[in-house]
């Protein structure tokens, strides 16, 4: 398994929870797609993987490993696993790349670290790479700074740092937000050629579940911090059975719908299904959580789930 998680649990420090229960195994070379709105906890977790947790946040149940090894466990052998056998690329890469490193400074990091590898010599092993991601590998431009290239070069540097070191599994987070929707369909054109060139493993994390389903073979979708259905990529954009799904579908598919209001604050979340205050078919017993139905790759949790589409 190349990354399992159970029953992570993440709270703020005055206990209000922002994420779980959460359970999710991911295989090796498959690729999982994370789905829901801003504050479902999504970018959470992925701080969680890696260890960057922001101050006032703490795990406060479960656990979550990588290859075997835990990841919530100082250690040395967890550190090689982050950076090295799995990746991250982040939301923004103006925030992720430092303004004061160039280019070539910010490649040579992870190589320098996990694999004591020279900076001249990572510039030469990864001269192939910026070539199959569309960057010049030149000196000219691997002295430049951040600011200096484009918001897609930049993207494409935090793509080609996450593969420096050759990993097995990418955390993909939002990588596409910043991006015209041109630059979208070659960022993740670009990313499912590599995935099957190189094998990878991928947990991509999107707040659009057609873009998502483009990206994944299975998806798992979150709202208010609790996943609320699981499923083949195809079978959820055909027929999604929880309200929240279908109700980003038709976001997806620029469809009207009756449905309105935000997702509430974190400490405001009602007991049972979150959804709750934005449901079209609210029942009593929603106030009460009902047990996980199906398996966790293929599952829901709702009192009134939608009824399949008939089949032509």
């Amino acid at each position: 398994m190349s990354l399992a998680i159970d029953a992570l649990l993440l709270e703020r420090e005055d206990g209000v929870r922002l994420l779980g229960p959460l359970t999710l195994h991911l295989a090796p070379g498959e690729r999982l797609g994370l789905v829901g709105e801003s504050g479902s906890g999504k970018s959470l977790l992925a701080q969680a993987l890696f260890g960057v947790l922001p101050s006032g946040v703490r795990q406060a149940g479960g656990k979550f490993t990588a290859f075997g090894l835990p990841l919530d466990r100082p250690g040395k052998e967890r550190d090689r696993i982050r950076g090295a056998r799995m990746a991250w690329v982040p939301q923004d890469p103006r925030q992720a790349l430092n303004p004061l490193l160039t280019l070539a400074q910010h490649l040579a990091l992870l190589p320098g670290i996990h694999r004591e590898e020279s900076p001249s010599a990572t510039q030469r092993r990864l001269a192939p790479l910026l070539e199959r991601l569309g960057l010049p590998a030149g000196v000219d431009f691997s002295r430049r700074l951040p600011h200096q290239i484009s918001g897609g070069q930049r993207q494409r540097i935090c793509l080609a740092m996450a593969l420096s070191c050759d990993p097995e599994l990418l955390v993909l987070d939002e990588p596409t937000t910043a991006l015209d929707p041109l630059a979208q369909k070659a960022f993740l054109d670009l990313v499912l050629d590599l995935q099957r060139e190189r094998s990878l493993g991928f947990l991509w994390i999107t707040h659009d579940l057609g873009l998502g389903s483009q990206a994944c073979d299975r998806l798992l979708v979150l709202y208010g911090g609790e996943a609320v259905e699981s499923g083949p990529a195809a079978r959820l954009l055909s027929a999604p059975r929880h309200p929240y799904t279908a109700r980003l579908l038709a976001a997806a598919r620029r469809q009207p719908s009756s449905e309105s209001g935000f997702l509430p604050a974190p400490q405001d979340r009602p007991a049972g299904c979150p959804f709750q205050p934005r449901c079209p078919d609210l029942h009593e017993n929603c106030n009460h959580w009902r047990p996980w139905q199906g398996s966790p790759h293929d599952g829901l949790r709702c009192e009134r789930p939608l009824e399949p589409a008939p089949r032509a």
